[in-house]
């Protein structure tokens, strides 16, 4: 199996078609945000994502793709998507690949917009911030392959039956619309390369725990 930049950027071209199923989440007037989804494609291709420091007044130790709130000197959401990833993980000079379909966060206040792209595979993620406690690589090819179980819970909410996906790694749980956002980039993979994924393994306790699964 080869993830290449262009299987990946046919496996979202025409993305997003159709709104996300948690959209009746949204509040009112929600703020928009962005975030990067960056792929070091190597011999093991890999989803960069941070785990948050357990200090932060919010999301404290919650895994996530770098990303955060527009600043005025954003071109537009896409550009703040970079910002970020360069604030936070050091990493430019991305090649986009393509976009994910905007996901509201558990609470409703965010409606984040991904964008998938391509960084050079010689230069390695850091810190740059002292909000992340460290980096975390996904490795797609595991999911894809059936090597790592996809996961999930499913939970009613105002009358509807709404199944969440998370991810374990490294100790961590990817969870609430960081997984989601995840979870549709592994299955817009599968369909391109024709891989059927082995249903999800549901759960009956959330492994976030008592947390809002944002």
């Amino acid at each position: 199996m080869e993830l290449t930049p262009a299987l990946v950027r046919s496996a979202l071209t025409g993305l997003p078609d159709a709104p996300s199923p948690w959209l009746p989440l949204l509040q009112p007037s929600p703020r928009a945000a962005a975030v990067a989804v960056p792929i070091r494609f190597s011999t093991e291709p890999v989803a960069i994502a941070i785990l948050r420091s357990t200090i932060l007044r919010e999301h404290a130790g919650q895994v996530a793709f770098p990303g955060g709130k527009p600043e005025p000197e954003d071109r537009d959401l896409y550009a703040t998507a970079l910002r970020e990833m360069n604030e936070e993980v050091g990493l430019e000079d991305a090649e986009p690949l393509g976009r994910l379909t905007p996901t509201p966060v558990y609470s409703g206040r965010y409606l984040i917009h991904p964008y998938v792209v391509a960084v050079p595979e010689e230069r390695a993620p850091e810190p740059r911030s002292p909000e992340i406690a460290r980096i975390l690589e996904l490795p797609l090819t595991a999911w894809l392959r059936g090597d790592e179980p996809l996961r999930g819970v499913v939970v009613d909410w105002q009358g509807s039956t709404m199944f969440m996906p998370h991810f374990e790694l490294e100790g961590c749980v990817l969870y609430g619309a960081s997984a989601v956002i995840f979870h549709e980039l592994i299955t817009r993979l599968a369909d391109t390369l024709g891989i059927t994924l082995p249903p999800p393994r549901l759960q009956k306790t959330m492994p976030w725990g008592d947390r809002e699964p944002v």
